[in-house]
């Protein structure tokens, strides 16, 4: 659950005050879309340096002006392309207060770390790799940098709110606190590199990484 979003959309001045209609928000919609969808696929097969935002607007099939008008800058993109891709819309509610996150406390509670580690393959087969280059972008980007700790942050906040629900569900063994069970969910689960070192250069399966996550977290968390 290497969360990266955490900042609402940027919103630009010069547009802020258009008289808004169903049609032109919808176009809005649409622009918006298929720029972060050229910004994912551009930073994805060149890498967040080499990518330009000219670049990004001509594969969006959009102008130059349009680009900086829907985003500030090519850190903003990046991080609302993360922040998509890992929450699978822009609303600033956390993972941790979404109904499908939720439920991972429901049912037997001898199986919630299967749910959660199926949960996260899914969330890390789809986040993995765009999370990969802004870790790689942080290290010289200060603007990304700090989001980066902030959405690292927010990961651990998530995580220990989940933390809490096991615990109150006695899926977490006497004797392990609220933060320990959060702090190991986090090494364990929410590193993108042992996700994409394992499927990618290992060979695994999503399933097969699931399922050890989910192996390991019973082993030192669960309570059966």
């Amino acid at each position: 659950m290497g969360d990266m979003s955490g900042e609402q959309p940027a919103a630009s001045s010069k547009g802020s005050r258009r008289y808004s209609t169903p049609k032109r928000d919808q176009r809005a919609a649409a622009t918006r879309a298929a720029i972060l969808a050229a910004a994912e696929a551009l930073f994805l097969r060149d890498g967040y340096v080499a990518t330009s935002m000219k670049a990004i607007a001509a594969r969006a099939g959009v102008s130059e002006k349009t680009m900086y008008l829907t985003f500030e800058s090519k850190a903003t993109l990046l991080r609302q392309a993360i922040q998509l891709s890992v929450q699978g819309d822009e609303e600033p509610t956390p993972l941790s207060e979404r109904p499908e996150w939720r439920a991972l406390v429901a049912g037997p509670v001898n199986e919630v770390f299967v749910r959660f580690a199926k949960k996260n393959a899914a969330l890390m087969t789809r986040t993995a790799p765009i999370i990969a280059v802004a870790e790689c972008a942080a290290s010289t980007d200060p603007s990304l940098a700090a989001h980066r700790d902030r959405a690292h942050a927010a990961t651990r906040a998530n995580l220990f709110a989940l933390a809490v629900e096991l615990k109150r569900h006695h899926a977490i063994r006497p004797g392990i606190s609220e933060q320990e069970a959060a702090d190991t969910i986090y090494a364990v689960a929410a590193d993108e590199s042992l996700y994409l070192r394992l499927t990618g250069e290992c060979g695994w399966t999503p399933a097969r990484y699931a399922d050890l996550i989910a192996r390991t977290l019973q082993a030192t968390l669960g309570t059966t």
